[in-house]
């Protein structure tokens, strides 16, 4: 009898796993640690050499006072900069003395003596690795005193400071003057208190009490709904990692009680189910509040809830200690198991999601359109039996666009409801998927391109098969160039009219702006997609030209497909019989 559960369980999980992925991301959509999407278009041109828009930044998060922007875009534009420092010399030499280089000069000083250490244990990291760690971070003291002189008035240039005291060994004389010349400007700077954190953890210089009570603190002070509130479950990742507590349910916090624990828990749902889901700021918190709620043995209901508010935006903290972004999404695959296993197989059903609907253009959402070298009476007969409902409009030289219109199906029950579970389910809307199916026997190609994650890429399917896909991933993601050569001949195969060497050139671009894919476009000889792709969601809705297909019922499909002559697009025929 002892395994019952486990056999009702199984039978559990096969009816209602599938209906627990409403409202999550699906696992290549996820963005692990991925700056706002102007810190990355200005990464992204600097890699390329051009450094016009991350100066532009700099100075606009400077001259709004925008500290929390301005913190996230220095250490991102270092890092970007971290295996080229002939290239940030080259900047900072350009422009001497510059407030603004001088912070990103900082922030790539400490994180390369940082890289060098990595983030082991201490136990393994070498001796010669130490060596090289102090070393660099000695080298880094006066690129970190001329941020500070230039940039008065301004906390950022002590985030890089503080992450300097904590490798440095600094003393807490120190360490809370710099603190406190950090807080004069913003006492609520998210970056400061996070580093601070840091500091005080009982892995470096403080303890488990001491690190708690100041996030309470912290807490406390913050107004009400600032994402400080949260800081006390970041405290608790680094309480619950330390594998000197052991696991007995009354002693695994160490001297942080269970109600403390409860409070700092609570105080994050809420902040959390007052947000957006998919909302990327709280997402700082709520990657903290899964991983918390996990390790306390919370429902299983209520962690998928968190899951479904973190959206696509998973940070580095605090999955990096636990392996990463396949941590999570293992973690959210058996928070979706136990979720299916405790709903009862007859009459049960998975709880809909509790948080706020998700941001406008939280940017988790694939935004496709495909292109069609056929007119639009011809990709009606041929989408006519997916059951989609869909928009066409010319874009030129013989190509029809297509988008999915869901909107065009109401949800009688409201958000979410039974068509966001059907999508979820079916995967309805994928254009891959729609491709795949109404290429079937068709003489044409279909070249669908997307962006989702912020990378652009395009996918070409002929005769239900995928012929060839490519996305942009950046410096670090370049193709080989056979590789690049098999895509870029499956691409000028379908279009015969492309120049096959200025594709392949286009594969190859290192960026992950709009402009590659407009490039390869343009050398399959196609025309030049609307200006608003990318950047939203049903772009053809306000298209003077553009015609909707309604969803038909089979039946009603199947009769229009039979009739002779070519149908009417944008009718819908009444259903047979009663």
């Amino acid at each position: 009898m002892g395994r019952l559960p486990d056999l009702l369980g199984f039978p559990r999980l096969l009816r209602h796993y599938a209906a627990t992925a409403v409202g999550l991301p699906a696992d290549d959509e996820m963005a692990f640690d991925a700056p706002e999407p102007r810190v990355r278009a200005a990464c992204d041109a600097l890699r390329q050499g051009r450094y016009a828009p991350a100066e532009e930044l700099l100075a606009v998060t400077r001259a709004e006072s925008d500290w929390a922007a301005r913190a996230d875009a220095a250490r991102a534009l270092a890092e970007a900069l971290l295996d080229s420092p002939g290239q940030l010399d080259d900047w900072c030499a350009r422009k001497p003395r510059d407030r603004d280089l001088a912070l990103v000069r900082a922030e790539a000083a400490v994180a390369h003596a940082w890289s060098v250490r990595t983030g082991a244990r201490a136990s393994e990291v070498s001796a010669e690795q130490f060596a090289g760690f102090r070393a660099l971070l000695a080298d880094a003291v006066p690129v970190l005193e001329e941020a500070v002189a230039l940039n008065q008035g301004d906390p950022t240039p002590w985030v890089a400071v503080l992450r300097h005291d904590t490798g440095a060994a600094a003393s807490r004389e120190d360490f809370e003057d710099h603190l406190a010349s950090a807080l004069a400007t913003d006492p609520h700077n998210w970056a400061v208190h996070a580093r601070a954190v840091q500091f005080l953890a009982a892995k470096w210089y403080g303890s488990h009490e001491e690190m708690f009570a100041y996030a309470e603190r912290v807490a406390a002070a913050s107004p009400e709904g600032h994402y400080l509130r949260g800081l006390p479950v970041v405290a608790l990742s680094e309480l619950v990692l330390d594998e000197r507590l052991d696991g007995d349910a009354a002693t695994k916090y160490g001297p942080i009680g269970q109600d403390r624990v409860d409070a700092a828990i609570a105080a994050a749902r809420a902040l959390s189910a007052a947000r957006p889901a998919g909302d990327p700021q709280p997402a700082r918190v709520r990657n903290h509040l899964a991983w918390a709620m996990i390790r306390d043995g919370r429902p299983a209901t209520e962690i998928l809830d968190v899951f479904r508010a973190i959206g696509r935006h998973v940070t580095a903290l605090p999955w990096d200690y636990l392996g990463g972004l396949p941590t999570f999404l293992e973690l959210r695959k058996g928070v979706r198991a136990q979720v299916a296993r405790d709903t009862p197989f007859f009459g049960g059903t998975v709880p809909s999601p509790q948080t706020a609907t998700a941001v406008a253009d939280a940017g988790g959402a694939r935004r496709e359109l495909a292109l069609v070298p056929a007119t639009a009476a011809q990709v009606a007969r041929a989408v006519l039996l997916t059951g989609v409902a869909y928009r066409t409009a010319p874009l030129g030289k013989g190509i029809t666009l297509l988008e999915t219109a869901p909107s065009q199906e109401p949800d009688a029950r409201g958000r979410g409801g039974r068509r966001g579970l059907r999508r979820a389910l079916l995967g309805e809307g994928d254009l891959e998927r729609l491709a795949r199916s109404f290429t079937t026997g068709e003489p044409w190609p279909v070249l669908v391109v997307s962006r989702y994650v912020d990378r652009y890429g395009l996918i070409l399917v002929r005769d239900r098969k995928v012929l060839a896909s490519h996305f942009w991933q950046g410096p670090e993601g370049i193709p080989a160039r056979q590789e690049t050569a098999e895509t870029a001949a499956a691409l000028t195969s379908a279009f015969p009219k492309a120049d096959e060497r200025l594709v392949a050139a286009a594969l190859r671009d290192p960026g992950t702006d709009r402009a590659p894919l407009d490039a390869a476009l343009a050398a399959l000889r196609l025309p030049a997609l609307p200006a608003e792709y990318g950047e939203g969601y049903e772009i053809l809705a306000d298209v003077p030209e553009a015609q909707v297909v309604a969803k038909r019922s089979l039946r009603a499909a199947l009769r229009e497909s039979l009739r002779d002559g070519p149908s009417d697009a944008s009718r819908e025929l009444p259903p047979l019989g009663p």
